[in-house]
């Protein structure tokens, strides 16, 4: 008997060995793709002037750093040893990065500052769309207006706002990440950069990313996992070279302090910080150490869900799991850290049927309305009747991410055809989860 074509064909799907090709939509060419461009030119221009107007109110704080602890630097302070000042940030702040990430922002201070983050925001705003496509099925109907819809509406959430608005690099390492998972295996640059690789470099940046490397070895990914360990091991040698005394600082003293100098004092207990154990210190300091506990259990709940995910067949959900993962166990992580959770929700509404939709709705909604400072206001109001909903909503962003890894954990088992995975082209030829080799039963 014919079998029933699925609903929707998710581009590049493993699921296609089981499922007969559809008619689906062909990737957007150039010409398809303007209506993307544009408006990723507006957003960014619109977000960043209307920061820059402000920005001796309120600087954009992370770019900032950025730029002025690269070009510090080069000047041979000793950036670690306390704040990074400058013209637009006058009380200073942390420089908390990788000596390898002060060389590579180097470019931050190659322009005035406002031309110079007007750039680095379109860059930003870039990101999204990208993300957003490899979580779209190319055979939705009014795929384009949809995508540039979902792009908007990202932007307005806290996310996303804050990401621009502060100037952060998160997206980018998101990027990094996503594009090594989900690039073609066969390309001409992997030969050059081996998968893995990337994945390296952005914990080479910022060490967050790094939760991918023990994901790729419980899950077996051997060549890529040594690419991500080479590629890591590469950022700190050219950090080495180029800045021989900050790296000896950095690795071996400021690496192990990274939290107290992030917290910015009073704020690791504020909404703001939208970790587990953020979460616990605004219960008090006697939280602190059983939250300490509860993260290792976390992580190694979660990394093993991840994995389970990853062997159903579906490893866009399984990298998801373990993005939110590391914002989960992260000790200070704020709310524009959350970059994952955006790609997660699109996949779940795509995949899930109406109580799924109705979450993710809720969810979008509750990140429109910057609800976790919505909790917090309400909380300090001192109203008792609303307290319930002030937590929900101060610790929405774990919540949410907490039940997302969970529908995906519960998902694994849903049927293939049913629920394809969003993957790229990368995956129709590269990549072949050990679980999906030979096809589905």
């Amino acid at each position: 008997m014919p079998t029933t074509p699925p609903a929707l064909d998710w581009s590049g799907d493993r699921a296609a060995l089981v499922a007969p090709p559809m008619a689906a939509s062909p990737i957007p060419t150039f010409r398809r793709k303007w209506p993307v461009a544009v408006a990723v030119l507006i957003l960014g221009i619109v977000f960043a002037n209307l920061y820059m107007l402000n920005v001796g109110v309120f600087p954009p704080v992370d770019f900032l750093v950025y730029r002025y602890g690269s070009a510090s630097f080069w000047s041979g302070d000793d950036v670690y040893a306390g704040n990074v000042f400058g013209e637009y940030l006058p009380d200073g702040l942390p420089f908390v990065y990788t000596p390898f990430a002060a060389a590579l922002l180097t470019f931050t201070s190659a322009f005035p500052t406002h031309i110079a983050f007007t750039v680095w925001t379109i860059a930003c705003v870039a990101t999204v769309p990208w993300i957003i496509g490899l979580c779209l099925p190319r055979s939705l109907s009014k795929r384009l207006g949809i995508w540039i819809g979902l792009v908007v509406l990202s932007c307005c959430t806290s996310i996303i706002s804050q990401h621009l608005v502060w100037g952060q690099i998160n997206l980018f390492l998101a990027v990094l990440c996503l594009a090594d998972f989900f690039r073609h295996a066969n390309s001409r640059w992997t030969r050059f950069v081996p998968q893995g690789m990337l994945i390296g470099v952005a914990a080479g940046i910022k060490l967050t990313p790094g939760i991918f490397i023990p994901y790729l070895l419980i899950t077996r990914q051997w060549r890529m996992a040594f690419s991500a360990v080479a590629g890591f091991a590469g950022t700190v040698a050219i950090g080495a070279i180029l800045f021989p005394a900050m790296s000896g600082t950095y690795w071996l003293s400021c690496v192990w302090h990274l939290s107290s100098k992030v917290d910015l004092g009073t704020q690791f207990a504020s909404a703001g910080n939208s970790s587990i154990q953020g979460a616990a210190a605004a219960l008090g300091e006697w939280a602190i150490p059983a939250s300490k506990v509860l993260v290792v259990i976390v992580a190694i709940l979660c990394l093993m869900s991840a994995a389970a995910v990853f062997r159903s067949g579906q490893p866009m959900a399984a990298v998801l799991t373990v993005g939110l993962t590391a914002t989960l166990i992260s000790p200070v992580s704020w709310v524009h850290h959350w970059v994952y959770l955006i790609p997660a929700l699109i996949v779940l509404w795509f995949r899930g049927k109406t109580k799924t939709r109705i979450f993710v709705a809720v969810a979008v909604l509750v990140l429109v309305l910057q609800g976790t400072f919505l909790g917090e206001y309400i909380l300090r109001s001192g109203s008792v009747w609303l307290a319930p909903l002030g937590i929900l909503l101060r610790e929405s962003l774990i919540l949410t991410s907490v039940a997302a890894i969970g529908m995906f954990f519960a998902q694994r088992r849903a049927d293939p055809r049913l629920l394809l995975f969003p993957a790229e082209e990368a995956l129709e030829s590269g990549y072949s989860p050990p679980s999906i080799r030979g096809g589905y039963a």
